[in-house]
């Protein structure tokens, strides 16, 4: 028996991959100045595989939603049918919204200029005495809370 399935390093088509490159620029652009990158210089897609792979499936869903205009469409046109699109699907995009931003504040060169040290925070002086629990009283002061 053969498996007539083809697999690729790229999830995505190319027509795909340009809609959510444009996705990305719409959601995090980059600042005015420059200094701060758009979402789109950062490799989404190589997250997603490593770090939330089961998404890929609604990601294809979300930028095929989009037409192949849309790349083309300038930042204002772009965000109105982002906004459009959040009405349609409210949970897939908030979770793309959820996983761009999780994606751009652990790439080093944001998190660098954001002035957060780059790497994981430990062990760079941050001791914590084993089974000090007093570091949580600022949380458990805070009144209980629930999301819907």
């Amino acid at each position: 028996m053969t498996n007539d399935a083809i697999t690729t390093a790229h999830p995505l088509s190319s027509a795909q991959e340009r809609r959510l490159s444009a996705l990305l620029d719409t959601v995090l652009p980059a600042s005015e100045d420059g200094a701060m990158p758009s979402a789109r210089e950062l490799d989404f897609l190589a997250y997603l595989v490593e770090q939330s792979a089961e998404f890929m499936p609604a990601l294809a869903q979300i930028v095929d939603y989009f037409d192949d205009e849309f790349s083309d469409q300038s930042l204002a046109d772009r965000v109105a049918l982002v906004k459009e699109y959040t009405k349609t699907d409210t949970h897939a995009f908030n979770g793309l919204l959820f996983r761009i931003y999780d994606c751009y504040y652990q790439d080093d060169r944001v998190r660098g200029l954001i002035g957060v040290l780059p790497g994981a925070p430990y062990p760079r002086g941050n001791d914590i005495e084993p089974g000090d629990l007093s570091l949580l009283d600022t949380v458990l002061a805070q009144p209980r809370s629930y999301r819907s």
